[in-house]
């Protein structure tokens, strides 16, 4: 006898049974008397309170739903008979419960005027995000770095040259080939940050319409794009195949756009409408934070450190810009610091 669980391929009953026997034990055996009654007397007794933890509104209502129905979990192997939880997000709600209410903090960054993020930073996503890779592309060159957000630690810091065809012409089948190439190197994270370009192709300056230069620009828009394109796609479908939920028919936006000056004016690397070099500032940064003492100050690995150092300096400069970038978004978007926002709002962001 067969049964069809998830509607994505049939299993025998038993397995199944068996498989749900292992569930509920496991949930059982992985808390304490004490932890499994304050589990189950704020589910029970205080549903309008779940918002404040680590749940979807989706998997509130089910909850909600299921108590009216149902009447209250007697254990915490109950909650797998409610719609929506897998052992997975049963865990995560669990801890959060034992954990506490997330705290809300005050958003600062949101004196700052005009959109400084897109698309829009949930603050579930803000508080659960674990790994943050910042992402810094050129025409010729893509650099990223990977951060670590509980420890404030770099754990990549790499650069990656674009080889251009020997013709020199760039067919689309080619920078999808390079977007692929990158996006297969990129470690993985919960968040992407890149740089928000200009909406228009047009060179700056004198020659506005100059032919060369808005053939490079459509050609770096073109890769920024096929990378944000496979970095979401990867990471929503891995997504649900860790989870084995059906497919969603919604995109979870995986990469973000920071304002482009954010960097620039908390590191002071924009004099008048003018960037300078980055690597002085990186330098002077990586100084300051050899000896660190606390987690509000980034950590930068020995390695890292003699890596970038050892840089001719274009390449110093655009991994410079990608730390920049990563720190940044980092402190205003992630740990909200007031004193990088603080400083921002001085410098008439």
């Amino acid at each position: 006898m067969f049964s069809l669980v998830n509607h994505k391929f049939w299993v025998p009953r038993r397995v199944f049974a068996v498989f749900t026997r292992c569930y509920s034990v496991e949930l059982e055996n992985k808390y304490s008397e004490s932890q499994k009654e304050k589990i189950l007397q704020i589910i029970n007794e205080n549903t309008s309170s779940l918002s404040s933890y680590d749940i979807t509104k989706a998997r509130l209502k089910n909850i909600s739903s299921w108590l009216k129905n149902n009447g209250q979990l007697k254990s915490l192997s109950d909650i797998k008979s409610i719609d929506g939880f897998t052992e997975k997000h049963a865990d995560k709600l669990f801890n959060s419960l034992i954990n506490g209410p997330q705290k809300k903090v005050q958003n600062l960054s949101k004196k700052i005027k005009g959109q400084i993020l897109n698309p829009h930073l949930s603050e579930t996503l803000r508080q659960s995000c674990k790994s943050v890779v910042a992402v810094f592309t050129t025409v010729n060159s893509v650099c990223w770095a990977l951060i670590d957000r509980d420890n404030y630690e770099i754990q990549e810091w790499k650069y990656y040259h674009i080889e251009y065809p020997e013709s020199n012409k760039m067919q689309i089948t080619n920078i999808l080939d390079i977007a692929w190439d990158v996006t297969k190197k990129l470690p993985s994270a919960d968040i992407y940050v890149m740089k928000a370009e200009a909406s228009s192709l047009r060179a700056a300056g004198s020659d506005p319409n100059n032919p060369k230069v808005l053939s490079v620009n459509l050609q770096k828009s073109q890769l920024i794009a096929m990378i944000v394109a496979l970095i979401n796609a990867r990471q929503n479908v891995c997504a649900d195949w860790e989870t084995d939920e059906k497919a969603s028919d919604t995109l979870k936006q995986k990469v973000f756009f920071l304002r482009p000056t954010l960097p620039f004016r908390l590191y002071g690397t924009l004099v008048g409408n003018e960037r300078v070099s980055t690597d002085q500032t990186v330098e002077t940064l990586l100084q300051e934070v050899k000896n660190r003492e606390n987690n509000s100050q980034v950590h930068v690995p020995d390695k890292l450190v003699a890596m970038f150092r050892n840089q001719k300096d274009l390449q110093k400069d655009m991994l410079g810009q990608c730390l920049l970038l990563a720190l940044t978004f980092m402190d205003v978007c992630i740990y909200m610091n007031k004193d990088s926002i603080n400083k921002l709002l001085k410098r008439g962001e």
